[in-house]
């Protein structure tokens, strides 16, 4: 890693220094200068830490052991479908959450650069993920999250010994009020795209895709990669993933890069609404969102803008799901393919056939499910 470079207006920080946003508010992202062959990452044992050329962490990382999750091929779906399709599935990560790529990354820079104390708000999985890893290292953090959080999730981060604070209102006030326990504290601000390395963390699961579907020697883009979209990080680091192992010449055609399809539930969809509407700047949604599938739960994405670009210039889509179809699609996908994944996670079936029945799905194409529907229990 050589910087960090500003993804509104270019400007360029240090990366041996902690930072949150760009003076202009943008967020941040690592930038790398490398010329590392493949065959060096295919001759470490697979996992999280394979790819280190790709991630800022210099040190020994803060690790529980993050294996490198399966890339299923989902036979009775690809029939049902017409075009080739896989599923990334993130379950096995440690707290049953892709959540845990990201805190893996996130709080081992964060400790490499001397931090003690840590608050962020969350939807759920991403505080209870950043929790385990905060007793790993042996720091402090404060989650807070709306009242209307799972509990499962309020659950894990008590268990792991962080402090909880519950707010009224949505993942906005949470935010709110983390930021106001950061100026209070000191403590370090690590909201979702307040600092630069979550995104580095979300970006392995791409790059173990692109190996997974490649030949042994070289990576492989899918056509088309549909994923859930809350605060937008997955999308994000889906992009940032690609253009990196184009630069490096690990993928066998550079020119295919994988076309983004965005889900959100009906009932919390403003980078779909500003996405139909083709305005380039996100608004909130109105009112508290209800959907069972509570990482969604975002209703002013803090990089909405940036979300929308990456979606866009991928050549991609943005879809909304009804609730009925994401509650139902955990049922399909577990009575299909024997996946039993979070609503979030199968959303992207509904969304798939959607694209599917309109002739406008071309495969292979990579299903993402973010984490095991066992955490899910007491709503479903």
């Amino acid at each position: 890693m050589t910087e960090l470079i500003c993804a509104r207006c270019g400007a360029a920080y240090d990366a041996d220094h902690l930072q949150n946003r760009c003076r202009c508010s943008g967020t941040l992202l690592a930038r790398y200068d490398t010329s590392a062959a493949l065959a060096e990452v295919l001759a470490r044992p697979p996992g999280l830490w394979r790819f280190r050329e790709l991630l800022p962490v210099s040190g020994d990382p803060v690790s529980l052991g993050e294996p490198e999750t399966p890339l299923l091929f989902a036979s009775r779906l690809s029939e049902r479908f017409g075009v080739e399709v896989f599923i990334k599935d993130d379950s096995p990560l440690p707290g049953g959450t892709f959540k845990a790529r990201g805190a893996a990354v996130g709080l081992s820079r964060a400790v490499e650069l001397g931090v003690k104390q840590i608050v962020m708000p969350s939807a759920g999985n991403a505080g209870g993920a950043w929790a385990l890893y905060a007793a790993r290292a042996g720091i402090d953090i404060t989650v807070t999250m709306a009242r209307t959080a799972p509990v499962a999730n309020q659950k894990e981060v008590s268990l792991a010994g962080g402090n909880l604070e519950l707010v009224d209102g949505t993942i906005a006030d949470a935010g709110a009020r983390a930021k106001e326990i950061a100026t209070e504290t000191g403590a370090f601000l690590a909201s979702t795209f307040n600092e630069p390395y979550r995104v580095e963390g979300k970006k392995t699961a791409w790059l173990e895709t692109f190996l997974q579907l490649g030949d042994g020697t070289s990576m492989r883009f899918p056509k088309t990669i549909v994923l859930p979209v809350g605060g937008g990080v997955a999308a994000v680091a889906a992009v940032k993933a690609a253009q990196e192992v184009v630069a490096l010449g690990w993928v066998s055609d550079p020119s295919d890069t994988p076309r983004l399809v965005g889900v959100q539930p009906e009932d919390c969809a403003p980078i779909v609404r500003a996405f139909e509407r083709g305005e380039t700047q996100v608004e909130p949604w109105p009112g508290e969102p209800s959907t069972i599938a509570a990482g969604l739960r975002v209703p002013a994405p803090s990089e909405g803008d940036l979300v929308l670009d990456r979606v866009r210039s991928s050549g991609g889509t943005m879809v909304a799901i009804p609730e009925a179809d994401i509650v139902a699609a955990v049922s399909d996908l577990a009575a299909t393919e024997g996946l039993f994944a979070c609503p979030e996670g199968a959303a992207t079936v509904p969304a798939a056939a959607r694209l599917a029945a309109a002739g406008d799905l071309e495969g292979p194409v990579v299903l993402y499910n973010t984490g095991a529907g066992t955490k899910y229990l007491d709503l479903l």
